[in-house]
């Protein structure tokens, strides 16, 4: 693997920077499927950032910029304006993707996930300031396990990975939360503070 957090990826403004996620730390099941690879990934922990169960999450949108306190709440408002007409939906997790610079977890089917970025990226582009990064030509709607902290051979990790195959778990996603992310680069992954709990429908 290739350590994720190389000069370009490192935020430069330290943040905190206000990001939309799905907190899969607050789902029971999610938990239960980190924690079948949790002993794995520990024995690479000087390698990789495995993340503590209570930030686990899917990013939705980032915004790499800090907002002011109107911006703030302009956003706020957006978001619950734009959700209010969405439904919540069901998605799989699973299975793990040993990937490049972090070991993911897909989620299937995409779709709702893709709506779901696509709605609050409008309520972004409500506010005034609020720059964001390029779409994406297909959302990618994903998890992450660990980021690795440094460059390493992963060819026993990935197959170890492989055979582990813990079974899939099916979650509702009803809600997302807005808050301020900070990076953690020294301990291999993200953590936050909470500025809203938004309900979808």
């Amino acid at each position: 693997m290739e350590n994720f957090f190389t000069p370009t990826k490192i935020w430069k403004d330290g943040g905190p920077f206000p990001h939309v996620l799905v907190l899969l730390g607050e789902y029971p099941e999610f938990r239960e499927y980190a924690r079948a690879h949790h002993d794995l990934l520990s024995e690479y922990s000087e390698q990789l950032g495995v993340i503590p169960e209570q930030w686990l999450h899917s990013t939705v949108q980032g915004i790499h910029h800090a907002l002011d306190a109107k911006q703030m709440a302009q956003f706020r408002s957006a978001l619950h304006d734009e959700l209010a007409g969405m439904q919540p939906f069901q998605v799989q997790l699973g299975p793990v993707w040993p990937g490049i610079t972090a070991v993911t977890v897909a989620v299937y089917p995409e779709d709702g996930m893709a709506a779901l970025n696509y709605r609050v990226r409008t309520a972004a582009e409500k506010v005034p300031g609020i720059s964001l990064r390029g779409k994406e030509a297909r959302f990618w709607a994903h998890a992450s396990l660990t980021y690795a902290r440094a460059d390493f051979s992963s060819r026993d990790l990935n197959r170890a990975l492989r055979a582990l195959r813990p079974p899939r778990v099916n979650i509702t996603i009803d809600r997302v939360h807005f808050v301020n992310q900070y990076q953690h680069p020294d301990r291999g992954y993200y953590t936050w503070d909470v500025v809203e709990e938004v309900q979808l429908g």
